[in-house]
C-alpha cells in the first residue's frame, strides 16, 4: 500500500509539473519570453549607444536604467547625429561591430539597410507603451519636443514679431537670413513618403522659404549660426537641441513662434542590424517606453511642457522672457496635415489617405 501511495505521489507531482510547464496561460508565456530574453541580457551584460547626450543627460538617463537593470552596464560614446551615422557605416563596412543603439534621425539608417525590426516586441511586452515605440518597430521613441520657429527677437523687424511661418515670405527675410536644417526630415513620417536631400532642399527653398535660406546639415550647426547672429530665424522641429544644448549660451533674446509646424515624432532610439548585444539592447529599448525613462527624457533632454517653469524649457522661458505662441495640439495636427497635402501635391507626390 505504502508503495502504491508513494507511486501516485511521484505520478501526480510529474503530472503537475508537467500542466505547469507544457500549456502555460497567455501571461505566463510572455513573462516566459521576457525571463528568457532578461537571462540572455544578463550574459551580454552590456549596451554599447551612440547618442549626443549632455554628461547631466547621460547620467540620469543610464543611471536610472542600470538601477533597474543592475546586470546590463551602458556604454555610451558621445557623438552628433551625423558622426554617429558614419561612425557606424564605418563599422558596418569594416565589419568590426561594436556599436547596439544610435539616437538619430532616422530616415538615413534605415536607407542604408542599418536597422533590425524587433517583430515580437508587443508578444515579450504587450503592456509596452505604444507611443514610445517608433512604428518601423525597430526603436524607442523619446516625447516630442517643442516645435515652431527660433528667432533673435533684436535681429527680426519688430513688426515680423511673433514670427510665423506665414510671415517667412516677407521679402526683408531674404538673403540668407533664414537657416533650415534640410536633414530634420525623419519628422514629416506621419504625412510623406521617404525624400532624397534633393527633395528636401527643393521643398525648403521652393514652399517654406521662398527666398531660399542658408541650408545646414544637423541641429547644432543651425544653432550656431543663430547664436552668432549669422541668421535671424529658423524653422525648428527640434527646438528641444536649443534648451538641452546651449542653455542658456549668453542669449537671452530668443522666442518661439508656432505657426503650420508639422507634428514632432520624438527623436528615436534606432536598434541596429547584428548587434553585438541584441538581447540586452532590446531590454534598453523596451525601458525606453516606460513611464519613467519617458519622463526623465522630458525633464532632461528639453522634450518638457514650455509652460511648466519646472524643468529646463519652462525654466528657460521664464527666466528669459521668451514667447511661445502655440495652437492646441488637434488644431496644430490638422494644420501640419493640411499644410502637408498642400506641399505633397506641388511636388506631384501622392497624399496619403490617414
Amino acid at each position: 500500500m505504502k508503495k502504491i501511495i508513494v507511486i501516485v505521489g511521484i505520478l501526480v507531482g510529474a503530472i503537475s509539473a508537467w500542466l505547469a510547464t507544457s500549456r502555460p496561460s497567455y501571461a505566463s508565456t510572455h513573462e516566459i519570453k521576457q525571463q528568457k530574453l532578461i537571462e540572455a541580457a544578463k550574459k551580454e551584460g552590456v549596451v554599447n549607444i551612440n547618442a549626443s547626450y549632455q554628461p547631466a543627460e547621460a547620467k540620469a538617463v543610464f543611471g536610472a536604467f542600470e538601477r533597474a537593470y543592475p546586470f546590463i552596464k551602458m556604454r555610451h560614446t558621445r557623438l552628433s547625429g551625423r558622426e554617429g551615422f558614419e561612425r557606424i557605416r564605418a563599422e558596418f563596412a569594416s565589419g568590426r561591430r561594436a556599436t547596439d543603439l544610435i539616437n538619430t534621425s532616422f530616415y538615413e539608417v534605415e536607407a542604408a539597410g542599418m536597422l533590425q525590426p524587433w517583430k515580437d516586441w508587443f508578444e515579450i511586452f504587450p503592456d509596452t507603451r505604444k507611443r514610445g515605440v517608433h512604428p518601423s518597430l525597430s526603436g524607442s521613441m523619446e516625447p516630442p519636443s517643442v516645435q515652431g520657429l527660433m528667432y533673435r527677437t533684436d535681429l527680426v523687424p519688430q513688426d515680423l514679431q511673433p514670427l510665423t511661418y506665414a510671415k517667412l515670405s516677407d521679402p526683408r527675410l531674404s538673403g540668407g537670413r533664414i537657416a533650415f536644417n534640410f536633414r530634420q526630415y525623419d519628422h514629416y513620417a506621419h504625412l510623406y513618403p521617404r525624400w532624397s536631400d534633393e527633395e528636401i532642399i527643393r521643398y525648403a527653398k521652393e514652399v517654406l522659404v521662398p527666398q531660399k535660406p542658408k541650408l545646414c546639415s544637423g541641429g547644432a550647426a543651425c544653432w550656431e549660426m543663430l547664436v552668432r547672429g549669422e541668421v535671424w530665424a529658423i524653422p525648428s522641429l527640434q527646438s528641444h537641441q536649443y534648451f538641452g544644448r546651449y542653455f542658456p549660451k549668453g542669449i537671452v533674446n530668443i522666442a518661439i513662434g508656432s505657426d503650420d509646424a508639422p507634428v514632432d515624432e520624438g527623436r528615436p532610439i534606432l536598434f541596429l542590424k547584428d548587434a553585438p548585444n541584441p538581447n540586452a539592447a532590446k531590454v534598453y529599448l523596451h525601458w525606453a517606453t516606460t513611464d519613467g525613462a519617458q519622463e526623465i527624457f522630458a525633464k532632461l533632454r528639453g522634450r518638457a511642457d514650455p509652460y511648466d517653469a519646472n524643468n529646463v524649457v519652462g525654466a528657460w522661458m521664464k527666466r528669459h522672457g521668451a514667447k511661445l505662441f502655440d495652437h492646441p495640439d488637434s488644431e496644430r495636427e490638422a494644420r501640419s496635415r493640411e499644410l502637408g497635402a498642400i506641399v505633397l501635391r506641388m511636388l506631384g507626390l501622392p497624399v496619403p489617405k490617414k
